[in-house]
């Protein structure tokens, strides 16, 4: 079971930051070296086109609330975010 992914306040539901659900709740995904891999990864999870650039909005930009996934790396064929190297234990994405 795959985590739902949206992009929030962006132009469209392809542009914006990245959020994950899991247990019930909406979370963030910081990640101080977030790159075109990563993006990649969620743009093909959201049926999106080719990944065009990479945000790492400065802290105060990244909005608040929980956060649903941090040091996420990614090689950039991963079918879908969580089977990425994430600091999350795999027991907390799997729940859910």
């Amino acid at each position: 079971e795959s985590a739902s992914l949206r992009l929030v306040g962006g132009g469209s539901r392809c542009d914006g930051r990245l959020e994950i659900f899991q247990r019930g709740t909406w979370g963030r995904v910081l990640d101080d070296q977030w790159d075109m891999q990563e993006a990649h990864v969620v743009c093909q999870q959201l049926q999106c086109r080719e990944a065009e650039k990479a945000y790492n909005p400065p802290k105060p930009q990244r909005g608040t609330g929980p956060v649903g996934l941090r040091g996420v790396r990614c090689m950039g064929h991963e079918a879908n975010l969580t089977l990425c190297n994430t600091s999350l234990p795999e027991s907390a994405l799997m729940a859910g």
